[in-house]
């Protein structure tokens, strides 16, 4: 009886002093954040913090989730756990600026109306047309009082962007998106962008080959949508200061033009530049004279101060990935030239290239770092190790794509066809402002010598500010080596449907182009947000001791088979020495060599068997030794270190 009672004051005395030692360590504690993952994937990254602690308005978080309408459903419900853990870190961090709502939208409730007036999207998730939500709302600053309720007061009216769905497939890049989502919310106007370009990318034009006018590009009309996009003339004397991102699109500028762009960079501009040894769309855009300055696509003096370049004359042929295109015989032929490239060939670390599935190429070229060049070089999308450069002026002229296979031989090597350039780097006049070329009128003061050409200088130059020497701070560079890759024909059929433009995509050529836009267009902070690890891990162990099982499981199976081939061999052996009546009947050593096979395929199938027992031992063994690792020992080690923190504090007041 007394055992009995001891028994129980112990386990009181324990259940006491565990409930003591958990109120302990959480008021001790209270806040604290301690991330044991491998990948840190809860701690937020710097430039997310930069971002929360720069918002000026508060900002509120609506996460939509139908927790009951998952039921039974243990991956999206671990998702939405995760997402709703990563965005309590963002409250946490904001000091107040980001407030969080979590919202389950029950079926035929106002907050699924809710849901689905904010533009969140409902996915199937049952036969019977069962439906739920996984999206996130942000609500940031009044942006105008134009709505008035019954008593005629106004109504404020939150900047709101959508997440309309959280897929677990962009699982790596949910900070990122995130961030995004908080950044926008705060921004209290679009974007501007301003582009440049030689080619006919907002229509205009005749096209000859199709007999009409040239459409707007789909990759340009998509970015228009999104943002308040400005064309510059190819001969700007200097990049407006409010402009966000600064494109260029094969572009031809004047030496004026190409100064502007330099000293935009080294300001702290964000440039996404698009070039090509050979533009199929210049020669098919209605541009007289377009494909004799195709030497204006290398942008040379730029790039060389950059510390990048892109070989000139020659684009990358690829055999492992090349398409294939209709030719004059009628039958498709692949062209080493036109390539689809995959996910094998994308930085999956990188939010521009991360999620891409399919990008299609025409003659794109290859872009590399120079020597002894000082900046960061990040290849976002690389060819194939079966690839070579060849010739581009073969192509303008070039009836058969066969005629690539004639002088294409692989050289082992991966070309970079997209890469983003970050760091520091001087100017590429280091002279001073080109002077622009002297009109008729000025002809006689230029032709003064040195002194005019001075004074030219000097009348140029009183409207511009000081010219920077060295970028103020990293530069933000994403340089692709191909125009066409935005051009229709690569990547979506566009149809007229009672005047309206009906776009079905094939490729993700525009999702890539939107990406850039979007990365770039942010601040230098959201555009430092990399990929998170994986937040689903394997049991590499658990997978290894299945390895090594089944190693050893097809090694005795195969043993089994030999030796059952052998038997038969040896029956058959007996066999053929038999004649006659004997020929039907089993003689006695037949049936010693049938029995011997018996027991050895008895005793290789129990080896079968101990080596599945011996996995699931293994497996056992360390799910027990995870289970006392996470349910004594850490809380052990925390409450001793809670311990010895909480001595070392009454210490410290002690003195």
């Amino acid at each position: 009886m007394s055992s009995k009672l001891f028994s129980k004051t112990g386990l009181i005395i324990l259940a006491i002093v565990a409930l003591g030692l958990t109120v302990l360590v959480t008021s001790l504690f209270r806040g604290a954040r301690v991330d044991l993952t491998q990948d840190n994937l809860y701690t937020l990254s710097q430039g997310t913090e930069n971002i929360l602690q720069s918002l000026s308005e508060p900002i509120t978080l609506k996460f939509y989730f139908s927790k009951n309408q998952t039921e039974g459903m243990p991956p999206i419900r671990n998702y939405a756990r995760r997402v709703q853990e990563l965005l309590q870190e963002y409250v946490q961090l904001s000091n107040g600026r980001v407030e969080l709502e979590i919202i389950d939208p029950e079926p035929f409730s106002e907050q699924e109306d809710e849901a689905a007036g904010y533009g969140l999207q409902a996915i199937p998730v049952s036969r019977a047309g069962q439906t739920a939500y996984l999206g996130l709302v942000a609500l940031g600053s009044e942006e105008k009082k134009s709505e008035k309720n019954n008593d005629s007061e106004e109504k404020p009216n939150r900047k709101t962007e959508v997440i309309s769905f959280l897929s677990p497939d962009k699982e790596r890049f949910l900070e990122h998106d995130i961030s995004n989502l908080v950044y926008s919310a705060s921004r209290t106007s679009k974007p501007k962008l301003a582009m440049i370009s030689a080619l006919p990318v907002n229509g205009g034009g005749y096209n000859m080959a199709t007999r009409q006018p040239n459409q707007p590009w789909m990759s340009v009309s998509q970015l228009e949508k999104l943002y308040e996009v400005q064309s510059l003339a190819s001969d700007v004397k200097e990049i407006p200061q409010d402009v966000t991102l600064l494109i260029l699109i094969l572009p031809e500028l004047t030496p004026e033009a190409r100064y502007a762009v330099d000293q935009y960079v080294l300001r702290g501009g964000h440039a996404l530049i698009f070039l090509d040894p050979y533009a199929e769309a210049a020669g098919s855009g209605g541009m007289p004279g377009m494909e004799a300055n195709m030497q204006f696509s290398y942008l040379e003096g730029l790039l060389s101060a950059w510390g990048v370049e892109m070989v000139k004359d020659r684009f990358v042929a690829d055999d492992k990935y090349a398409l294939s295109v209709g030719s004059g015989m009628g039958r498709p032929v692949r062209h080493l030239g036109i390539l689809g490239y995959g996910k094998d060939n994308f930085n999956s670390q990188d939010v521009v290239t991360g999620n891409l599935k399919t990008v299609n190429f025409a003659s794109a070229g290859a872009l590399r770092l120079k020597e002894g060049a000082s900046v960061t070089f990040e290849p976002l999308l690389e060819s194939s190790t079966e690839s070579a450069l060849l010739d581009a002026s073969q192509l303008p002229m070039m009836f058969d794509p066969k005629v690539l296979f004639k002088e294409f031989k692989p050289a082992g090597e991966r070309y970079t066809l997209a890469a983003r350039i970050s760091g520091h780097v001087k100017t590429a006049f280091p002279g001073g402002m080109p002077v622009p070329e002297p009109s008729n009128s000025e002809t006689d003061d230029v032709m003064a010598g040195d002194a005019g050409q001075e004074e030219q200088q000097e009348k140029v130059g009183k409207t511009l500010p000081a010219q920077i020497m060295v970028s103020e701070k990293s530069v933000n560079i994403i340089l692709v080596s191909d125009t066409d890759v935005l051009s229709n024909r690569l990547w979506v059929q566009v149809s007229q449907f009672f005047g309206q433009q009906i776009a079905n995509p094939f490729a993700n050529n525009g999702d890539m182009f939107i990406n850039m836009a979007d990365n770039m267009a942010g601040n230098a902070d959201l555009i430092s947000i990399r990929s998170q690890g994986q937040f689903s891990r394997p049991l590499t162990r658990v997978d290894e001791l299945e390895r090594q099982a089944q190693a050893r499981f097809l090694k005795t199976e195969e043993e089994l088979n030999q030796q059952l081939q052998a038997t038969e061999s040896r029956l058959l052996e007996l066999q053929m020495k038999k004649q006659g009546k004997d020929a039907l009947v089993m003689n006695e050593e037949q049936a010693q060599e049938l029995e011997k096979f018996k027991q050895e395929k008895l005793r290789i199938r129990k080896e079968l068997r101990d080596v599945q027992l011996q996995l699931n031992q293994e497996i056992d063994r360390l799910g027990a030794e995870l289970k006392l690792i996470n349910i004594l020992l850490v809380p052990a080690v925390l409450t001793l270190f809670a311990l010895f923190w909480r001595m070392r504090r009454r210490r410290t007041y002690s003195h």
